[in-house]
């Protein structure tokens, strides 16, 4: 095959010169740039005419606030198909276990198994959803809109409520099994510890980053069913004292998620990942 020569390159050039001009980029120049601006003019006047309309004192008095329930929404497609098949084998497990007690009055012993069982898997979906504390995924957050802070306490939240719905299938499932189950005693037992250790893990993460978060949750998670425990074996307190202590435990449980919340809006991304 020989090689081809000027005149036969040149008469290449001026075939494809046509046809290639159609995508020849030209470069911007000032003018284009002026009828750019001139354009977009008018919308600019009205932007600045809407905001010197709103009164300045209106603006400070309603701060922005992010739409949690439309950002977990949005936060569910960041779990892959592998977790909710994890959250689907614990129910399965738990039905399993729940399957063997035929008496009501056991209630308490398949309590102190929720109480253990289901804030371990909390802990354990919280530390998936942490998977982010990495650069790469701390430069992605950290264009969102919303702050990178409130992002990590949505997937956190997820996380509670999944386990908090796991808890209250098999819940219901005793209760259509076992003649006069005592449902509420039953779910104040184990969602009490539930939401607390949800809570001090959001308020402390907030606070003193994700380590010290989960050092306190686990020391909680662990003094909460050793006491409870103690106190089943000993009969130190009695059973209105008891549930009295787990509705203030759900109850601070539920305050300090309410102030994580609060605290996470606005939050810099280098606090919530320290």
């Amino acid at each position: 095959m020989s090689m081809p020569n000027d005149h036969e390159l040149k008469q290449l050039e001026d075939e494809m010169r046509g046809p290639l001009s159609a995508y020849t980029v030209h470069p911007v120049t000032s003018g284009d740039t002026a009828r750019l601006l001139q354009a977009l003019q008018p919308a600019f006047d009205d932007m600045r005419n809407a905001v010197n309309a709103f009164p300045a004192a209106e603006s400070k008095r309603i701060p922005y606030q992010p739409s949690l329930a439309k950002l977990m929404k949005a936060q569910l497609h960041a779990y892959p198909k592998m977790y909710w098949l994890a959250g689907l084998s614990v129910l399965v497990m738990l039905l399993l276990i729940s399957s063997t007690f035929n008496n009501y009055s056991n209630y308490a012993i398949i309590g102190d198994m929720f109480a253990l069982v289901l804030p371990a898997t909390l802990l354990a979906g919280m530390l998936y959803s942490f998977r982010s504390q990495n650069r790469e995924m701390r430069l992605v957050e950290s264009i969102t809109p919303y702050p990178p802070a409130l992002l990590i306490l949505c997937r956190m939240l997820l996380v509670v409520i999944l386990t908090v719905v796991l808890g209250a299938i098999v819940s219901l499932y005793l209760l259509a099994r076992l003649d006069r189950f005592p449902l509420l005693p039953f779910l104040l037992q184990w969602m009490s510890v539930l939401v607390l250790v949800g809570g001090i893990t959001a308020y402390i993460m907030m606070r003193k980053g994700v380590k010290t978060a989960f050092a306190c949750s686990c020391i909680s998670w662990i003094a909460w069913n050793g006491s409870d425990l103690l106190n089943r074996s000993s009969g130190l307190l009695a059973d209105d004292i008891q549930m009295t202590l787990q509705a203030a435990g759900l109850a601070a449980g539920l305050l300090l998620l309410r102030l994580a919340y609060r605290r996470s809006i606005g939050m810099k991304i280098a606090k919530a990942g320290s």
